[in-house]
């Protein structure tokens, strides 16, 4: 009992600096994986840049975005998706929200950016987890109703913009 105590304590202090799932790092503004560093910014009034790094090739690129509670931005959950034969990043950000409604303390937002070049794919206001795993296409007309409320559409023909989020409401 001592020993699982003194485990759990340094369990605790060490989450106390930085918050680690597996091999992804997330600390303060900054989130980390052994391939990508994705820092996050604000840029004057209601305004953020997110900025990406390759730590693998060195490939660099920073967006700018508006966005409430835009001056302090929190890096919530990354994770990568394949959706219309583009591989994806998706990074859900999380912004306080400042107002007189205490049930909502926070806007949850997920960017993609296409893996291969950073390129700004599209924004779903949600968390990633509330998005498709794969686009409509997919799945059996059947089981369309039980997917999470943001959807993935493909844009045919669209190189820049291979998919795009859409929300449909769910029974």
């Amino acid at each position: 009992m001592k020993r699982s105590m003194s485990h759990f304590a340094l369990i605790i202090l060490m989450g106390h600096a930085t918050h680690a799932i597996g091999q992804t790092t997330y600390y303060d503004s900054t989130v980390e994986t052994p391939e990508l560093q994705v820092e996050l910014r604000p840029v004057g009034d209601n305004r953020f840049a997110i900025g990406l790094a390759d730590k693998v090739t060195g490939l660099r690129k920073g967006h700018e975005f508006e966005g409430e509670g835009a001056n302090d931005p929190i890096p919530f959950q990354l994770a990568w998706m394949r959706y219309c034969d583009t591989t994806t990043i998706l990074l859900t950000i999380q912004f306080p929200w400042r107002h007189d409604l205490p049930q909502y303390s926070r806007i949850l937002d997920t960017y993609a950016f296409r893996s291969s070049d950073f390129a700004f794919i599209d924004v779903a206001y949600g968390t990633l987890t509330d998005i498709a795993l794969a686009d409509e296409t997919a799945y059996d007309p059947a089981d369309v109703d039980m997917l999470p409320p943001i959807r993935v559409r493909c844009l045919i023909g669209q190189d820049e913009k291979p998919f795009e989020f859409f929300e449909k409401a769910t029974k």
